[in-house]
């Protein structure tokens, strides 16, 4: 493997660009802007791996609570914290709660927590004793069940060495036994436990109506309280919502990918306070709108199965109504299985990174800057090198074509991430790599600098605890 030479050197408008201080790249066609290149650059190092005995391919990020790092097995049915000495199981089909029968490769779906707080997602073919009447899905052959299938969350507390003791019922849903089940969860700085629920449909589906319609919990961004379980939609319009973390240590905006279906691959932002406040619910505009058009990024998609539906427009920049993405990214003409994953953002892990995320199949990386804001800002890729500096790529690294790419913070707050297949664990690191300027660039050394000296000490205040 040959040592990793720095990128050849960027024009000054596109070294700009790798700096942060580019205007967004506008799509000039029915499709996103395309990925750029940059010297962005992180490094991996192997911390170990999470699958336990007997353990599946089947695993959902690790999440850090306390100082523990807890791994939920989705096919295995376990969650156990990762340690030095290995895997130690703290929940299992043994131990469930009364009336819980576990079902598919995601019986458990993931978990949240703060404190001694933890909140179990579970997906179960029976409904036990302690819910409330779940929510139903819509009176549609679409959403046939065959049978009941329930998602449930939980309440656990958890003990002095991380076990996780005394669950107690919060609330149900009924679901499919498919499909797009999102599944993303993330405790709130008041507690209340913020939940991503997906459409219930299968990827031949544009949404259909439940996900602009606020009476139903479908397609939604839902606050639940987690002591009486009252459930309330903040935001609606979303697809699969598998991960949500926060954008700094300030904890006052959320980031979330969500998987695209046509064209777009999402990361999306907003304000806690624009969720808290549910007399307003936020609208990612995917699901059959009053216009008829489906929102994927900010391209208006036609009604009709996944074979018929087409991309027939762009959306006006700030459409009322709607909240844009972040970020967004398309296939670049790829025909196999493609999906975002992430993003991951860590003051400690990264410089002139701002979030980081990637294609779950192959493990590519992508990045938007730091200092960022808005919405449609520029997706740039990046590059990976191993501890020796030499450039390489996960598949290259673990040996094997799908990734399955997954991105957690790890206790202390550095960012990591994982590979479901494998199981395999990494801490990353971004490296700066010199770009040389032009001749004649020094002529703009300075007004550069003066950019950077400002976007530096805007991004020191913003991840500032």
């Amino acid at each position: 493997m040959q040592c990793f030479a720095p990128r050849p050197a960027l024009s000054l408008l596109a070294l700009a660009a790798a700096l942060g201080v580019s205007n967004p790249a506008v799509a000039s066609t029915l499709q996103p802007a395309p990925v750029l290149n940059s010297t962005l650059t992180v490094e991996v190092s192997h911390v170990g791996n999470v699958r336990g005995e007997g353990g599946s391919s089947n695993i959902a990020e690790p999440v850090a609570v306390g100082d523990d790092l807890y791994v939920v097995d989705q096919g295995a049915r376990t969650i156990s914290i990762a340690g030095s000495d290995g895997m130690r199981s703290v929940l299992d089909e043994s131990s469930l709660p009364a009336g819980v029968s576990l079902e598919g490769g995601t019986g458990i779906v993931n978990i949240a927590g703060e404190g001694d707080r933890v909140y179990v997602g579970m997906y179960s073919s029976t409904l036990p004793t302690g819910f409330d009447t779940p929510a139903a899905l819509p009176d549609d052959p679409s959403y046939s069940t065959g049978q009941p299938r329930f998602d449930l969350v939980y309440a656990y507390d958890r003990a002095a060495d991380g076990s996780l003791v005394n669950p107690v019922p919060v609330t149900a849903f009924e679901a499919t036994t498919g499909g797009h089940r999102g599944g993303g969860m993330l405790v709130l700085p008041n507690g209340d436990l913020l939940y991503a629920r997906g459409d219930n449909l299968s990827q031949h589906y544009d949404g259909l109506s439940a996900p602009q319609d606020p009476g139903s919990t479908l397609s939604k961004l839902l606050v639940i309280d987690g002591e009486t379980g009252a459930v309330e939609v903040a935001a609606m319009g979303i697809r699969n919502v598998q991960h949500m973390t926060y954008a700094d240590d300030t904890r006052e905006r959320i980031v979330f990918s969500d998987i695209g279906w046509t064209v777009a691959e999402e990361i999306n932002a907003i304000a806690v306070s624009d969720l808290t406040d549910t007399a307003t619910v936020e609208n990612f505009g995917w699901g059959r709108n009053a216009d008829g058009f489906a929102r994927e990024g900010s391209f208006y998609v036609s009604e009709g199965p996944e074979s018929e539906a087409e991309v027939v427009g762009i959306a006006p920049p700030g459409e009322v109504g709607f909240h844009q993405p972040f970020a967004q990214f398309g296939r670049e003409d790829r025909d196999d299985f493609f999906a975002v994953s992430g993003p991951v953002t860590s003051a400690s892990s990264f410089s002139d990174i701002g979030m980081l995320f990637g294609n779950l199949v192959e493990g590519d990386l992508y990045a938007t800057l730091a200092g960022a804001e808005g919405t449609l800002n520029d997706v740039y890729s990046v590059a990976l090198v191993d501890g020796t500096g030499a450039e390489t790529t996960l598949q290259a690294l673990l040996g094997r074509s799908r990734i399955d790419l997954r991105f957690f913070n790890f206790a202390d707050g550095s960012a990591g991430l994982m590979s479901e297949r494998s199981g395999d664990i990494f801490r990353l690191s971004e490296i700066i790599v010199p770009v040389p300027l032009p001749a004649g660039g020094v002529l703009l050394l300075g007004a550069l600098a003066g950019l950077l000296g400002t976007r530096r000490r805007a991004r020191r205040a913003q991840v500032a605890p």
